[in-house]
């Protein structure tokens, strides 16, 4: 029990390296740049890099996190990797350089991928079955209930000076002395694998993990669509004051009702999962999530809004930890670790592709972010036919 509860708390980590700086990053500019057009064209992206970089390392790093796990031992890698966290999180506190802090949150990122990886791959070897799937949906319920936590405690800690919001990075100090006191490296022999089996990326099962990978590209850019731009469509539907400018206040608030759905997605799963396929989960999730997006694409009340934003982060809140799952059950234990880190990494591109490439381009073609909404629930539509004609195209034989 609580080496599963100390491998969930790695996954929060994940979510402190954006949003600890995110509400401060107003109070960064204010200080870096005033009221200065020429330094805020010059030192403006390298404040959107502070926040957005740990992120993209994530995406680059993680299939290297699980290849130094694999041969060099996860649990081990996993304590040095949070220690490391903890350090060069904290170390803005103390610098007023812009590019010695983007030089640490590079490291954080680094680390990031390390901790995200590792830890779950822990926990597929620590458990086998549904106990596996449950721990590994605990995930993604854990990571979306402390994402609301962190951005109100954050908001708070930063309120009178930003330097303040880097000293939550010790934190983790906690989460380390759990995972030393509570996890082992697991042996080899536990898993009926020989000690000299191969650990090469050629021995990874390339053509299932590519599947599952792909279907998590899209799964992820629908995640984060939601979780990104819900405040551009907010003030679209006029949550603005009333001299003008977006409410960022009544904004989180709003936001916040949707996010607190995805943990109710993760028990739907733990329901789900051991009375139904992969393929019925598949056509289920997609489905919540096409009916979420079409709904907010009509609607103008900013409440049911959000509501109807909740409805997409059920199935978003299923459909991750049924990809997760799914991924790690494919994975022998020689390999997992670099097999997980694909996985991560696929995530972690669906949500840099979601801002930088996804959103941008069907925007071009409808011209602003709620008809774009429309549009994406019609894929997620899509998706769920493909999944439901599947089922009757590779319908499994009779033993």
């Amino acid at each position: 029990m609580m080496q599963g509860v100390s491998l969930l708390m790695p996954i929060t980590l994940s979510v402190m390296a954006a949003l600890f700086v995110a509400p401060v990053a107003p109070k960064i500019a204010e200080q870096f740049i005033g009221h200065d057009p020429a330094r805020a064209a010059s030192i403006g992206p390298m404040i959107e890099m502070i926040i957005t970089v740990p992120s993209l390392c994530v995406a680059l790093f993680s299939p290297f996190a699980g290849a130094l796990g694999d041969r060099f031992g996860r649990r081990r890698l996993l304590i040095w990797s949070m220690a490391v966290y903890s350090l060069f999180g904290v170390m803005p506190y103390f610098l007023s350089d812009l590019r010695l802090i983007l030089a640490s949150r590079v490291v954080v990122g680094i680390v990031e991928a390390m901790l995200m990886t590792l830890s779950t791959t822990l926990i597929g070897d620590y458990y086998q079955g549904e106990a596996r799937n449950r721990w590994l949906a605990a995930q993604t319920g854990v990571a979306s209930a402390s994402a609301i936590v962190v951005l109100i405690v954050a908001g708070a800690v930063g309120q009178k000076d930003w330097h303040n919001v880097f000293l939550l990075y010790l934190l983790p100090l906690v989460y380390l002395a759990m995972v030393i006191m509570f996890t082992w490296e697991p042996e080899e022999s536990e898993h009926l694998v020989e000690p000299d089996a191969k650990r090469g990326w050629g021995d990874l099962p390339w053509r299932t993990l590519a599947f599952i990978c792909a279907i998590t590209l899209v799964g992820a850019i629908m995640f984060f669509t939601v979780q990104i731009k819900l405040p551009n469509a907010l003030n679209d539907l006029g949550v603005v004051l009333p001299g003008g400018g977006y409410d960022a206040a009544r904004g989180a608030r709003l936001t916040a009702v949707a996010s607190i759905f995805v943990p109710v997605g993760t028990v739907c799963f733990w329901w789900l999962s051991p009375r139904s396929t992969v393929r019925i989960q598949l056509i289920i999730e997609f489905g919540l999530m096409a009916a979420g997006f079409l709904l907010m694409s009509r609607l103008t009340n900013p409440l049911q809004f959000a509501f109807a934003a909740g409805v997409n982060q059920i199935g978003a809140g299923m459909l991750l930890p049924t990809l997760l799952t799914w991924a790690v059950s494919r994975l022998p234990f020689n390999v997992r670790g670099r097999g997980t880190g694909v996985w991560n990494s696929t995530f972690a591109l669906g949500q840099f592709a979601c801002n930088n490439a996804a959103i941008p381009l069907v925007m071009g073609f409808t011209g602003a972010i709620i008809p774009t909404i429309g549009v994406l629930g019609w894929i997620c539509l899509a998706s769920a036919l493909v999944a439901g004609a599947s089922f009757f195209i590779h319908r499994p034989q009779p033993a």
